[in-house]
């Protein structure tokens, strides 16, 4: 069986059990992400990627979903049309699937999930998409990173 979420737009204020969302700045302001952008410790080296994507069609089907134990990680759009983030809380070492959201985010929108957030892999919708992706790494992947297979599969749509 598979469950279907449908995708709400992104605000801050739904996704700050998840994280942080910074919106485009207005002319002449210089907004800052600031405690969410953060490192335990055994975490020193931050790295900075640049990701380049390809577009995904809606509906998506979600089967698995990653977390970092060890930091935040920011994703900036670059150049990017419209993107997929779908994010739940854990229980238990795993995702909570009673406390999935989706969201679509617009391409001025930058999210910065908090260290342990469950969330999907980046799916752009549109068009290829480029992003520079900001965390910090322990240097040992298995340490970094943790995935999660879904219970059931879930349907992203609009």
């Amino acid at each position: 069986m598979t469950r279907t979420l449908r995708l709400e737009p992104l605000t801050a204020e739904a996704f700050a059990p998840f994280g942080e969302v910074m919106d485009a700045p207005a002319l002449g302001e210089r907004p800052m992400l600031g405690a969410s952008l953060r490192a335990l410790p055994g975490a020193p080296t931050p790295t900075l990627a640049f990701s380049h994507i390809a577009p995904h069609a809606l509906p998506i089907v979600a089967t698995r979903m990653e977390r970092h134990n060890s930091s935040s990680q920011c994703f900036v759009p670059m150049d990017v049309s419209r993107y997929v983030v779908m994010v739940a809380p854990d229980k238990g070492g795993a995702p909570d699937m009673a406390g999935l959201r989706g969201f679509v985010a617009r391409g001025d929108q930058a999210v910065n999930y908090a260290i342990d957030a469950w969330h999907h892999p980046m799916h752009a919708l549109d068009r290829p998409a480029r992003f520079a992706v900001l965390m910090w790494s322990t240097g040992e992947k298995a340490r970094d990173e943790e995935w999660a297979t879904l219970p059931e599969p879930v349907t992203l749509s609009e």
